[in-house]
């Protein structure tokens, strides 16, 4: 008894759980969410689907995780993590056997819409909602270091995969990518506390006023004004972020800029990601939230403007591949930081959901929008200087919640 009790100590010791969850962000990201554009090219040759058609199921499967993120916060901060992280990869390890086998579009919405819903309990807002609980008042350096790790993801699972997809073939490999999930599930099994474990506070609750009831915690946070603030700037990133995830390549491509410096470009950015969360790293006890959000918002406005004035040349995309790929890399810890600082520690899962969910809507929205734009003004040029005009609408709305959080301290 005594080996067995020592044994799960030493499973739940937070250092453990912080990184065995951080190597699952970097299997999740990137074989479930990084690849699916590697599929494209060889399912639309086999299959003769639109690439269309195709996008369009992923965006369906972005708003069910968008749609699914306020009950799995709930359920989180209920201490229910470890059964919704086992389930959810053992649940896309199933959905990608199926997809491996896949010959019909419909079925391939329906699958899509499953794997969606496994990212609202396997990316980053579930696993900072488990970290919360382990870590209590520490976490911000765990998920610093979370982050710091899955942001290693597209660099690990696009070479990985298209390694699979050139060796194999593309339905073999899909394969194979649920063969891991099966294996990231038995780590979330092991790892993650489950509902026994008693969560650490991130810090004192307020007591409600003498005579009334005590509200739940969603219903307090949304009476924070700083939490439509973080509404605004969190679902303005996610719309723009989208967009260019998508719409890059193909702009670039309009440009004339030569494929070789386009997937240069394209490699540059993860790693910058990476840059940007070392340099947190190194300098986190100077930096507040504040003054981390306010970087960012500076830097996204200014990388979408220099695409938008027409910069094509070699050393001008490396300029904007810094920095975007560093701000983009910080506003992932952003969110994670952001929440317990500017609105109130309690009930951490469903307030981070809830602001997930109008997040993720915008990232499903964001290609269509971008799609349908360039359309219209036959040219990525308007796009672009709109995506600017949303993100400076986004820094707006962080620079709201950073003056309301700080006027009701």
């Amino acid at each position: 008894m005594a080996k067995g009790g020592t044994e799960k100590a030493w499973r739940k010791r937070p250092s453990t759980v912080l990184w065995m969850l951080s190597l699952g962000q970097l299997i999740s990201w990137g074989l479930v969410y990084y690849t699916f554009p590697l599929f494209v090219v060889p399912m639309t040759q086999e299959l003769g689907w639109s690439r269309s058609g195709m996008f369009g199921a992923l965006s369906a499967g972005l708003m069910v995780a968008g749609l699914s993120s306020i009950p799995v916060g709930a359920w989180i901060d209920r201490g229910h993590g470890r059964k919704l992280m086992t389930g959810g990869s053992l649940l896309a390890a199933a959905l990608l056997v199926m997809w491996s086998r896949i010959d019909s579009l419909p079925l391939f919405y329906a699958m899509w819409i499953g794997l969606g819903a496994c990212q609202a309990v396997l990316l980053y807002e579930p696993a900072f909602a488990v970290i919360t609980r382990v870590y209590g008042p520490r976490y911000k350096q765990a998920i610093l270091l979370m982050t710091f790790l899955g942001g290693l993801a597209s660099t690990f699972g696009i070479p990985f995969t298209q390694f699979l997809i050139e060796r194999v073939g593309w339905r073999a490999s899909l394969d194979v990518l649920a063969a891991i999930n099966v294996v990231v599930a038995l780590m979330h099994w092991l790892f993650v506390p489950g509902p026994q474990e008693k969560p650490v506070p991130i810090g004192e609750t307020k007591p409600p006023a003498e005579g009334k009831p005590k509200k739940g915690p969603l219903a307090t946070a949304v009476r924070v004004p700083a939490f439509w603030g973080l509404v605004v700037a969190f679902a303005g990133y996610g719309l723009a972020f989208s967009a260019m995830s998508f719409h890059l390549i193909p702009l670039l491509d309009d440009r004339g800029v030569p494929t070789g410096v386009v997937m240069a470009i394209i490699a540059l950015i993860g790693p910058m990601q990476v840059v940007g969360r070392v340099l947190l790293m190194v300098g986190q006890r100077h930096i507040t939230t504040i003054q981390l959000g306010a970087g960012i918002y500076f830097a996204f406005p200014i990388a979408m403007a220099m695409l938008a004035m027409g910069i094509s040349d070699v050393y001008g995309l490396i300029l904007f591949a810094i920095i975007y790929g560093v701000a983009n890399g910080l506003i992932t810890i952003l969110r994670g930081m952001a929440v317990p600082e500017f609105i109130g520690p309690e009930g951490y899962g469903v307030v981070s959901g809830a602001l997930t969910m109008p997040t993720n809507l915008m990232r499903a929205a964001g290609p269509v929008l971008a799609s349908l734009a360039w359309a219209a003004f036959g040219g990525y040029t308007p796009v672009l200087w709109g995506l600017a005009a949303i993100m400076l609408v986004a820094a707006t709305g962080f620079a709201a919640a950073a003056f309301l959080s700080t006027k009701t301290a």
